[in-house]
């Protein structure tokens, strides 16, 4: 298995607004009506979907953003199908490392908004040859991918107008629940509810852009996350790569406490999001930790009993729908932290022509 890897591309970035608002607020605001539509759509279109043969590796394969919908889609398919199937993800690229999972793998999720993602397409044709039966996730029914797979399952208004991808993250996400809930014949999810959840955390904005004033001079970010949060740690640490320039990981909750506390200090921020009793204490904590040693915190957790409402309180939904809501303060605190910055969060900073240059030395 040899795949030929892309070469260099001519990013053409929507540079068409220079103000707020930019696109990437609009995308953002979207996502509760986009989710809602994609629920309902996807709830149709699953029902003829034949289940993936038990006992085998179930794939989640993606890039970037589409493989952060991967990891949390990953996660809810080993909570819901408990010994059916055994979860899997790995991004595009790391599929070709391990030639045996490819041989022993009973079905492949494929995650991609455009369908065009030039090694996500190159992974597809290896799942094809390794006669792997592969469902897209997308944006689109015409594209590369779409001709690869057997199947595809649509979002909904999904389609991108930033490079800061946020909607179809999180649609990504709504339709694998969807089809996971009906191949494990679990209870279906809520789609009003889980959509209502989600504009309740977007009509929060004033709060998550009071957030971007404090971190403005913190040049590096550590997004802890564990369990169901894990994803949304990894996505919300690209975001704030991408569209506000900073220098991120995302670790697990405990990792820091166990390892990264000794880089932190006053330079630092440290956001933890939770879903459950037992990280939150651990959350606490560790972001306790880091504010003793000089870091700018912020805890987003579930109200608990023993431990009260926390300082920035999520929905309560089904743990395995938590990436749809926790994700949207992580992406409107990169799209404030951008604009106070003079930034153009649309563009990834091609608009600056060193990374512009940089970025013609690759292709994805």
């Amino acid at each position: 298995m040899d795949p030929s890897f892309p070469g260099p591309e001519e990013p053409s970035p929507p540079y068409g607004r220079t103000r707020h608002p930019y696109h990437l607020h609009e995308m953002i605001r979207s996502q509760p009506g986009a989710i809602l539509a994609t629920m309902r759509d996807a709830d149709r279109a699953a029902a003829g979907m034949p289940l993936p043969p038990p006992g085998r590796p179930l794939l989640f394969v993606g890039l970037g953003t589409s493989f952060h919908a991967a990891v949390a889609s990953a996660w809810a398919a080993g909570v819901l199908g408990r010994d059916r199937w055994v979860p899997r993800a790995v991004d595009s690229f790391d599929l070709f490392l391990e030639p045996d999972l490819l041989r022993r793998a009973g079905g492949a999720l494929v995650f991609s908004s455009s369908g065009e993602t030039a090694l996500t397409v190159e992974a597809q044709r290896a799942l094809r040859a390794a006669h792997v039966p592969q469902l897209l996730v997308s944006g689109t029914a015409r594209s590369r991918s779409a001709e690869l797979a057997d199947q595809v399952l649509l979002t909904h208004d999904a389609v991108e107008r930033a490079w800061v991808h946020t909607v179809s993250y999180t649609t990504a996400i709504a339709a694998a629940l969807v089809l996971l809930h009906r191949w494990a014949d679990a209870p279906p999810l809520d789609p009003a509810a889980i959509a209502s959840a989600a504009e309740g955390v977007v009509d929060r904005e004033p709060e998550w852009r009071g957030l971007a004033g404090p971190l403005r001079d913190r040049r590096t970010v550590l997004v802890l996350g564990s369990g169901a949060a894990a994803a949304t740690a990894r996505e919300a640490a690209l975001k704030l790569r991408e569209g506000a320039a900073r220098f991120v990981a995302a670790v697990g909750v405990e990792e820091f406490l166990h390892g990264v506390l000794p880089s932190v200090d006053a330079s630092t921020a440290v956001l933890a999001m939770t879903t459950g009793s037992i990280d939150r204490r651990r959350a606490e904590t560790a972001v306790a930790a880091a504010a003793r040693a000089g870091a700018e915190t912020a805890l987003f957790a579930r109200p608990d009993v023993a431990s009260g409402a926390p300082p920035h309180p999520m929905p309560e939904v089904p743990p395995v729908a938590s990436p749809l809501t926790d994700i949207v303060p992580f992406q409107f605190l990169v799209y404030w932290l951008a604009v106070n910055a003079g930034r153009n969060p649309d563009v990834m900073g091609y608009d600056d022509p060193r990374i512009f240059a940089a970025r013609r030395t690759y292709g994805i």
